[in-house]
């Protein structure tokens, strides 16, 4: 398992290979999802506002999944599970390729070919959004954990898909639906603000 920059989402078929612009991967929202997990990761005072500086030096890829697989003791082997899983759906899709009736044989060739180059591609896609699904559950763990108000960062485009997806997790959350407004803030610099219903 590692993680690493792959591409936009992969569209594969037995007349060649494209890219779907738009669907980027995973891995360029990985490093700032981890800066909001270590802005709201400690301890609190209750009625306090926090605030936390973003670091400009980068871990690289290696520092990064390590710090990610040690923030609790069953990500690793969940990651590890979820990924072999997508392997094993891969295989089966390489395989079920012979069963296609609305190809020929020369496209069943071409397409199943085309699916095995795209194999490696597709598994570290794959692994990156699987990392970054639980990066974004224990992001929520810790909000209701703590019973946060609300979240601010800095405006741009991964920041806001970020919150958006903690949004999504919020009120998809296994143990109960939690409501959140999601919205730019203009003030002397403009931020992003998620302000979260409250926790009981």
């Amino acid at each position: 398992m590692k993680l690493e920059y792959t591409g936009p989402k992969e569209i594969i078929s037995p007349h060649g290979i494209d890219f779907k612009s738009g669907k980027d991967d995973k891995y360029v929202y990985i490093y700032p999802a981890m800066q909001i997990h270590d802005a709201i990761h400690h301890e609190y005072r209750t009625g306090a506002i926090y605030s936390y500086d973003i670091e400009e030096k980068k871990s690289n890829n290696t520092e990064l999944l390590n710090k990610i697989l040690n923030l609790n003791s069953s990500i690793k082997n969940n990651c590890v599970s979820e990924i072999n899983d997508y392997e094993k759906y891969l295989d089966n899709e390489i395989e079920d390729v012979k069963i296609h009736k609305e190809y020929n044989e020369i496209e069943k060739d071409v397409y199943k070919k085309n699916l095995i180059i795209m194999k490696k591609y597709r598994m570290q896609r794959e692994t990156n959004k699987i990392i970054y699904n639980h990066l974004i559950e224990i992001i929520v763990d810790d909000i209701i954990i703590h019973k946060l108000k609300e979240l601010n960062t800095p405006f741009n485009e991964r920041y806001w898909h970020i919150l958006q997806t903690i949004q999504g997790e919020l009120s998809h959350h296994k143990k109960r639906s939690i409501g959140s407004t999601l919205d730019a803030i203009h003030k002397e610099i403009i931020t992003i603000s998620l302000k979260i219903n409250s926790i009981r």
